[in-house]
């Protein structure tokens, strides 16, 4: 059997990152939303953009990160010799 090159790291997952982050988006979003004064507030449509904004924003943060995480993890990986067996 040939024996193989293999690269062993540990790579992040993006979409817990995406998720964990775009809700706490959404919350700050709800924190915000509930302390603007209430002649300020309106209507709904504030808290829809609120919303919208901030987790888009959160998810921004957390895909960026966990990109940084990936480079850092491929900074560090191992090399190792497999070989393959049946």
């Amino acid at each position: 059997m040939p024996k193989e090159t293999v690269t062993i790291r540990k790579a992040p997952k993006y979409l817990p990152f995406l998720l964990v982050f775009a809700s706490l988006g959404f919350i700050a979003a709800v924190i915000v939303y509930l302390n603007i004064d209430e002649s300020s507030q309106g209507n709904a449509s504030i808290l829809g953009l609120l919303l919208t904004y901030f987790s888009a924003a959160g998810a921004a943060v957390g895909l960026v990160l966990a990109l940084i995480i990936d480079g850092i993890s491929r900074l560090r990986a191992k090399t190792a010799v497999a070989e393959r067996s049946r």
